[in-house]
């Protein structure tokens, strides 16, 4: 699949099911997972995702930092949607208590496997199980 195949996959999951992504530059500070002492990263943006189907068990956005990859920065890209919801498509599957994804992901400190559990969570709650199995087939 050539790079405009992708963003075509991403384009017609969010017309779909009535959804837009928002990237707002934020900076180039080190993701929290990086640790001390320098990283090499992207940059730094505040992804919202909004629905336009309202309902009383619905939230119409959900937001999230996300770091775009260093070599996109170095060339002056923005995230496009594909790789916002590639990158999500697998946290969405992540399990949502803290001890699972420490028993998945192998020995990781406590508070990093809590927050992958609480993502996953918000993106369980965001998403229908139609647009999460569908999230799922992004790739």
């Amino acid at each position: 699949m050539e790079r405009t195949d992708y963003e075509k996959q991403a384009q017609e999951f969010l017309d779909r099911f009535g959804l837009t992504v928002k990237a707002a530059f934020k900076g180039d500070r080190c993701p929290p997972w990086e640790g001390k002492g320098g990283c090499i990263h992207g940059d730094r943006y505040r992804v919202t995702i909004r629905t336009n189907s309202a309902s009383e068990w619905r939230t119409k956005s959900i937001s999230f930092d996300f770091w775009n990859s260093y070599s996109d920065m170095r060339e002056g890209k923005h995230p496009t949607a594909y790789a916002i919801l590639a990158s999500i498509s697998g946290e969405a599957f992540s399990p949502t208590n803290p001890d699972d994804v420490a028993e998945e992901f192998g020995p990781i400190p406590p508070s990093q496997a809590i927050a992958v559990a609480r993502f996953a969570c918000r993106l369980q709650d965001f998403f229908t199980e139609e647009e999460l199995e569908a999230l799922g087939e992004i790739s």
